[in-house]
């Protein structure tokens, strides 16, 4: 019998971890949607995460007997809502058994990768809030599955990272022949995730894609671009979105007048998504600029600051 390929292994040990309940995803758009209401939320809600909700409400509200999920979800409100299942779909099905992996920083890297995923997607005018947020959650879920799930290469890959001082992804690719962001994308295809997040999930580092066309191009690059800023920032003690939508709030104003700008000026001869790249790339320098309140470090994975060099 011939053997199998390292490669296949891993993918088939992919294939039978439990899968990530779709309707979470559903709510989360739901949370990040302005056109919601609560009575939407609650009718999309399956009984464990009803059951989440409740317990949550009377946790939080001492004195005050929740019994209505109307009631839970009001007292909530869409922020605690949010992080309770965003935690729940890395929690419950990856983190139980980490080791030498701080799972705090995971969750404030991918919140602060949100803000400015966020600021981003307001700047181009991107339609798709949601799924901006749910890609910058979960760009490095494959790290965290690589920690659970492949315990001793995990092991491995820190101390190679250590010992040569290469970047993380280079390090998973010589002791598993596959990098983090290709298996994060493998499980959420697995879970049925819609494959334009799986994509932004898959190629939230690439540098020299050539996106196909009919592809959801701008998820995709502003994905990887807010992915490529959080990188350069040392996290602060407590991530608060709201805080940093604040401090850029003279950013995105700017931002949006260089992308309108931008596009009434565009040249005929190149295509759209060559001038949203060049205006991505363009109104990201600003947005490094509006952060420099924030401590910057030097990752072993930082990738080049190319909108650096366009002033």
């Amino acid at each position: 019998m011939a053997k199998k390929d390292p490669i296949d292994r891993i993918k088939d040990k992919i294939d039978a971890i439990p899968l990530i309940n779709v309707a979470v995803f559903d709510i989360i758009s739901l949370l990040n949607s302005p056109d919601s209401n609560f009575e939407q939320i609650t009718e999309k809600l399956s009984p464990d995460l009803a059951a989440r909700f409740l317990t949550m409400a009377n946790s939080v509200y001492y004195g005050l007997e929740v019994r209505s999920l109307s009631h839970a979800v009001r007292l909530l409100g869409y922020s605690e809502m949010k992080h309770i299942l965003v935690t729940s779909i890395v929690i419950d099905q990856f983190s139980k058994r980490l080791e030498d992996f701080s799972f705090e920083r995971f969750q404030k890297q991918a919140q602060f990768c949100a803000a400015v995923s966020k600021v981003l997607g307001e700047i181009l005018d991107y339609g798709k809030p949601q799924d901006l947020f749910t890609v910058a959650i979960l760009h490095n879920v494959g790290k965290l599955v690589i920690a659970v799930h492949f315990i001793d290469e995990h092991k491995k890959i820190i101390a190679l990272k250590k010992s040569e001082g290469i970047p993380t992804n280079e390090a998973e690719q010589k002791i598993l022949g596959i990098s983090h962001n290709e298996i994060g994308a493998l499980v959420l295809e697995n879970s049925n995730i819609p494959q334009d997040i799986c994509d932004a999930v898959r190629f939230h580092h690439a540098s020299d894609r050539i996106i196909p066309e009919g592809s959801n191009y701008q998820l995709e690059l502003i994905s990887r671009e807010s992915a490529k800023i959080t990188g350069f920032f040392a996290l602060p003690a407590k991530i608060d979105p709201l805080e940093i939508m604040n401090q850029l709030r003279g950013t995105i104003e700017k931002g949006r007048e260089i992308y309108r700008e931008g596009m009434k000026t565009k040249p005929q001869s190149k295509g759209h998504m060559e001038v949203f790249a060049e205006l991505l790339e363009q109104v990201s320098g600003l947005i490094y600029r509006g952060l420099k309140g924030f401590k910057e470090r030097v990752p072993l994975d930082e990738p080049e600051k190319g909108f650096l060099r366009r002033e």
